[in-house]
């Protein structure tokens, strides 16, 4: 993966069986963590991304992803309250990269309300 930006960048990848309401299976995420770091750790910080069902609206702390955006093949939602931290190893194939400045921010935005930041 070296050479490859990480940040911003939207994988599917397998994450963990867990219990509760914690996203799980093979499923995208967008990496979020900074590239300083991606270059030098063995984890990324990913948000975890599901599919939008028929008229679910987003939460201030998510973010609407139209199909296509970077190799989406379904309209999604990206879910700050479930960033979380994986292995590099867990990163199966990149799907594409977000280079929408309007996304990138409506993102950050959700994560800072996420943190209260």
């Amino acid at each position: 993966m070296t050479g490859n930006r990480l940040q911003w960048s939207v994988w599917l990848v397998d994450l963990n069986p867990v219990i509760g309401s914690e996203q799980a299976g093979r499923r995208p995420v967008i990496i979020v963590s900074r590239e300083s770091a991606n270059a030098v750790l063995p984890v990324v910080t990913a948000l975890p991304l599901t599919s939008r069902k028929a008229g679910r609206r987003a939460y201030p702390n998510e973010v609407l992803l139209d199909e296509g955006c970077a190799g989406l093949s379904k309209e999604s939602v990206a879910m700050a309250h479930q960033l979380r931290t994986i292995s590099k190893v867990r990163l199966a194939r990149k799907l594409g990269q977000i280079e929408d400045h309007g996304i990138l921010d409506a993102l950050r935005e959700a994560m800072r309300i996420q943190l209260d930041l």
